[in-house]
């Protein structure tokens, strides 16, 4: 029987299992603030407020288009007022998704202005929200909404990955992305939002860096060959 080293042991626990690595999430900053770069906590107080009001209509199990429509004009407004706020892009950016039909996300021309201004919402949330260095801890309500907004962009990456694969058009991209024409770069730009998501705490988003990880699926596929190998040998043997 091979031994494994503990080297070897933790590359295998860090490939495959989210909850293995002690220092894989952003730990918030302990102060009881809940603001955003730029925001003083009695400004950002009175703006989540606001927010929530806007996003009521959107509580009900199926709001209308006029409804969602509305609710992205008026997060546009909170957004033209209060540029830093990177909840609202994100929120925008789910209210902008329910606008599109699934199944042209990305796959028709004449919903291409609508499936990048999704992108550039979550691009922009992302920029927003995230730490100026490393050595600032995030506020918790700042790690929400990184893992929120990181996820939500992998997803869109894999979904896009998907359709590149099957040889679909893509459109929507905007001028840096449409310069990709493999899947696999949008599986790995997706398995780096996981990551990044997996660290600011999202739970759906370290289960998708392991599954999305280059190296856990190359391992995996070794794994299936060796078991394909290991069948014919016990056929030939009987």
């Amino acid at each position: 029987m091979v031994q494994l080293t503990a080297h070897d042991d933790q590359i295998l626990k860090a490939l495959f299992d989210p909850e293995s690595s002690g220092d894989g999430f952003i730990k918030p900053s302990s102060t009881s603030e809940q603001s955003l770069p730029g925001l003083p906590e009695p400004q950002f107080a009175v703006i989540a407020v606001e927010e929530r009001t806007i996003l009521q209509s959107l509580n009900s199990a199926a709001p209308t288009p006029s409804e969602i429509q509305e609710t992205v004009l008026k997060l546009s407004d909170l957004i033209n007022t209060y540029p830093t706020y990177a909840s609202a892009y994100v929120n925008r950016a789910q209210a902008r998704r329910m606008l599109i039909p699934s199944d042209s996300l990305f796959s028709k021309q004449e919903n291409a202005q609508a499936s990048e201004e999704v992108l550039r919402d979550l691009d922009q949330s992302i920029s927003t929200a995230t730490p100026v260095s490393i050595s600032v801890s995030p506020t918790p309500h700042q790690c929400q909404i990184l893992g929120t907004a990181h996820t939500h962009r992998g997803l869109l990456m894999l979904m896009i990955a998907d359709k590149v694969r099957c040889g679909s058009k893509v459109y929507g991209l905007g001028h840096v992305l449409q310069k990709i024409d493999d899947a696999e770069e949008f599986e790995e730009l997706a398995n780096k939002d996981f990551f990044t998501g997996g660290q600011y705490g999202n739970q759906t988003a370290r289960q998708l860096a392991v599954k999305t990880n280059p190296y856990a699926k190359m391992c995996s596929a070794i794994v299936k060959e060796a078991i394909h190998r290991e069948i014919e040998s016990f056929d030939l043997l009987n």
